[in-house]
């Protein structure tokens, strides 16, 4: 349990990082303090929480929503070694919902 708890943190603390190359800096530091404090209080109730969280952010599935996105290069074109990272992150962090 701890080790999958620890790679949620490292994938939440990684998708923070991103978040702000797909134009969503608020929820990136939204996802870094949900990865800090579960990485401080590993109990039952802080799992649920934080699980029942990125469930919540994950919500919206229109145009523009979190699976919608890409990470740009300068020129705007896409990144595709970051962009196959952040949707890599996205499903990890799915599973982790899904408690798998």
């Amino acid at each position: 349990m701890a080790d999958s708890i620890d790679e949620a943190v490292d994938s939440m603390s990684r998708f923070a990082e991103m978040l702000p190359l797909v134009g969503l800096p608020e929820l990136g530091r939204g996802y870094k303090k949900e990865a800090e404090q579960l990485s401080r209080d590993r109990s039952d109730q802080s799992l649920r929480e934080t699980r029942e969280w990125i469930r919540q952010t994950f919500q919206y599935q229109g145009s523009g929503s979190i699976p919608d996105r890409y990470v740009a290069k300068q020129d705007g074109s896409a990144d595709s070694q970051l962009t196959s990272e952040y949707h890599g992150l996205i499903r990890l962090l799915g599973e982790f919902v899904e408690g798998q």
